[in-house]
């Protein structure tokens, strides 16, 4: 038996406790993993307060995003690359329930972590960078562009931002004030969100695509700033994306080696995801109250 973070309800960071759960051996193609860190994401939390649905039984594990260390492996498990996992690899990527201290995976679903990578840095990298990566994907940036990023201080904004700026683009991106300092370290043009974003805009520079990473602002100023719509993607703006033709994405469009590139660039210094706060495992309900409550860019992480 291990310990991992379990509800039996849905509702707010409080209905989290630990427990007890059996430690399953890993199926062919799988492998067990002992979680050094967790990452939690805001998906997590609409699935637990009940605003997205779940088939599965209560009680209910949590979280997805890990880092660790492979224990056991299962017959013919193998990483994307066709590569055989070994106990004792070092990895990083997604597992069910992740928010545990052992957690079974498919071994396709995990990539070896690079040593100069911390494992509490590693582990909030999956969702935030597979969706970054996706966002640039589907509409490919480069050199002569100038993207807005709506949401540049969140995980996944910051994460666009970076990868925007490597490829030759010149980045805009929308925070509260607090966080500007923090953009611009990042080489980012920050400007502040709300009523007159537009003008702050043009006072800035002329916007080609528009990658909005919360709500819909980005996307209603890319309107009026006449971008095309097929050179604008946003990630959370389920309302607007009925009215603007924009683009959707969602993180499973990106293979793991996406995952496994990301990983080397954090590991080189070109990538990074900040660790906002870390929580042990017997504080999980208070490392939900942060994610809900946090202003500070970067992660929160669960350490175990």
């Amino acid at each position: 038996m291990s310990r991992a973070a379990l509800y039996d309800e849905t509702g707010g960071p409080e209905v989290l406790y630990v427990g007890e759960v059996p430690d399953p051996d890993p199926g062919p193609g799988q492998v067990a993993v002992l979680v050094r860190a967790a990452g939690i994401n805001p998906y997590d939390a609409k699935v637990r307060r009940g605003f997205l649905t779940s088939r599965v039984p209560f009680p209910r594990r949590i979280g997805s995003d890990l880092a660790g260390v492979v224990e056991a492996v299962g017959e013919g498990a193998s990483y994307w690359d066709g590569t055989a996992v070994a106990v004792g690899d070092e990895v990083l990527g997604h597992g069910p329930g992740a928010v545990a201290e052992r957690v079974v995976t498919q071994a396709t679903n995990l990539v070896r972590r690079p040593k100069q990578l911390p494992a509490r840095v590693a582990a909030g990298l999956h969702v935030p960078g597979l969706t970054a990566a996706s966002c640039l994907a589907t509409i490919p940036i480069g050199a002569g562009d100038t993207v807005l990023v709506g949401g540049a201080s969140g995980a996944v904004g910051m994460l666009v931002c970076q990868l925007a700026a490597d490829a030759g683009a010149t980045v805009i991106g929308t925070a509260s004030p607090r966080n500007h300092g923090f953009l611009r370290g990042l080489g980012v043009t920050p400007v502040a969100y709300g009523e007159g974003l537009t003008g702050r805009v043009l006072r800035t520079g002329v916007v080609t695509a528009v990658v909005d990473c919360h709500g819909r602002e980005a996307l209603d100023a890319g309107v009026e700033l006449g971008v095309p719509t097929d050179r604008m993607v946003a990630i959370a703006a389920y309302e607007a994306l009925e009215e603007i033709p924009a683009h959707n994405v969602e993180r499973s469009a990106r293979p793991p080696r996406e995952l496994s590139r990301l990983a080397t660039m954090m590991a080189d210094g070109r990538l990074t995801l900040p660790v906002a706060a870390g929580f042990p495992l017997e504080e999980v309900a208070q490392a939900f109250a942060a994610l809900d409550s946090s202003h500070e860019p970067g992660k929160i992480i669960v350490e175990m």
